[in-house]
């Protein structure tokens, strides 16, 4: 059994819910300071500008929140929310964007908004956030790489009061901090993580010298933490029986299949790689012969890569920021691996300067503003008693299986018992 799994972020009660549609990109541009929306719009199999690239939110937008310095990580729900993590010498904060009205971006008011800065009441510094993720409840996970203005840590963010931000006291809790990171900032550099698996196990890339590798955290005595004696393990590092030599990288990514894990690595002689990796016998790590292997290599003069995006499709996402393209690698062989010489393809190899930076990136499915009394609730393409069910879950608090912008079914303002009744009802052919 293949234990890097991952369940699809659900809409949380404690975020904003929206359903969804059709995948696309987003990729972090510090030097222009925004976020941009790739998409494949004539299904060619190559992304490129202008027509392919969008602005997707800068300092411009309707809100007023402020516009991207140096964002360093950014993570999509399912449902379209979308998290990014900005760090430089003024600015250090966390913001949460949203198209609400489906026109492609997170330009309008009411569309942005500072999720948590240092004067948060919790008082959680993320000077350096490094990692974003969602669980399986659509919970928000961030990673904070310490410095002198913040600890290593993984965080839990939460909207406890429904007020949009996480700056509240009680909103940002630890995860995994000083037991096994040690006091302040210690031999540790984390970086991108994972949320995996129904028991919400999570995976970090480590990047620091004597300690590359990936680590896992299990919650196992449900306290809300994952750091606790027997709970933190090294899952994939030295010692290997792949006999690969680990060195910097920051990327970690899950495959949309959920069968394989990706990681950046930096290694001997100026070669990038992604290295694959999984656990095939169930013994809780990927050390084994036959659980990691080079899935991709170059030697690329200035190749500067710092994220891997994985596509329902099997596509692998592989960013060069020294000449501003996206490597698209697709496993034309069915080999699991994309050394082959035609599963390459360079995205933005046309491009005409809209981008200035290609750093960090994210799948991002935008939400879908159609019509709002779809039965198809749980966006499984059919309707039948799922979808009440469904509905039922979601009246009850749990956004899990429920794809739509709210419970409110019948327009009262409230969800109650009556939504379930008005699904009943489209479920069995009356109109909205």
């Amino acid at each position: 059994m293949i234990r890097f799994r991952v369940m699809a972020a659900a809409a949380a009660a404690m975020f904003p819910a929206i359903a969804f549609a059709q995948h696309s990109v987003l990729v972090a541009d510090r030097t222009n300071g925004a976020i941009w929306r790739l998409e494949d719009a004539n299904s060619n199999g190559v992304i490129d500008e202008p027509a392919e690239v969008h602005l997707y939110f800068d300092g411009a937008n309707a809100a007023g929140t402020p516009g991207p310095l140096n964002p360093n990580t950014i993570g999509a729900r399912a449902d379209g929310y979308v998290v990014y993590g900005d760090q430089d010498s003024t600015r250090r904060l966390l913001v949460w964007m949203i198209d609400r009205n489906c026109d492609g971006d997170a330009q309008d008011e009411g569309e942005s908004g500072v999720l948590a800065d240092p004067n948060n009441g919790s008082g959680v510094s993320f000077a350096f956030p490094t990692g974003i993720a969602f669980d399986a409840m659509g919970r928000l996970f961030v990673t904070n790489a310490g410095n002198t203005f913040g600890n290593d840590g993984i965080y839990r963010l939460a909207d406890l009061n429904a007020d949009g931000d996480s700056m509240d006291a009680g909103e940002v809790s630890p995860f995994v901090t000083d037991p096994f990171f040690g006091p302040g900032n210690g031999a540790y550099s984390p970086q991108e993580i994972l949320i995996v698996d129904p028991e919400g196990d999570c995976y970090l890339r480590n990047s620091s010298s004597g300690l590359h590798g990936i680590y896992r955290f299990r919650d196992l005595n449900a306290n809300g933490r994952a750091d606790d004696a027997g709970e933190t393990s090294l899952w994939f590092g030295a010692g290997n029986a792949a006999g690969i030599t680990l060195s910097a990288g920051f990327a970690l990514e899950i495959s949309a299949n959920q069968e394989y894990g990706y990681m950046h690595n930096l290694a001997t002689g100026g070669l990038d790689q992604i290295i694959r990796v999984q656990d095939t016998n169930d013994d809780g790590d990927a050390m084994d012969s036959g659980e990691a292997a080079v899935a991709f290599s170059t030697a690329e003069a200035g190749f500067v890569s710092i994220d891997i995006t994985s596509l329902p499709d099997g596509t692998v996402l592989f960013s060069d920021n020294s000449t501003l393209r996206i490597i698209a690698l697709r496993d034309n062989d069915g080999d699991g691996l994309f050394l082959g010489t035609t599963e390459r393809t360079d995205y933005l190899a046309n491009s005409s300067g809209l981008l200035a930076a290609v750093r960090a990136m994210t799948r991002y499915t935008p939400p879908n503003c159609g019509n709002p009394c779809d039965p198809d609730v749980n966006c499984d393409g059919a309707v039948n008693g799922f979808d009440i069910q469904a509905t039922e879950e979601a009246v009850n608090g749990d956004f899990s299986n429920f794809c739509q912008a709210s419970a409110d079914l019948n327009g009262d303002g409230s969800e109650n018992g009556f939504d379930i009744e008005t699904e009943e009802q489209r479920v069995n052919g009356e109109p909205c």
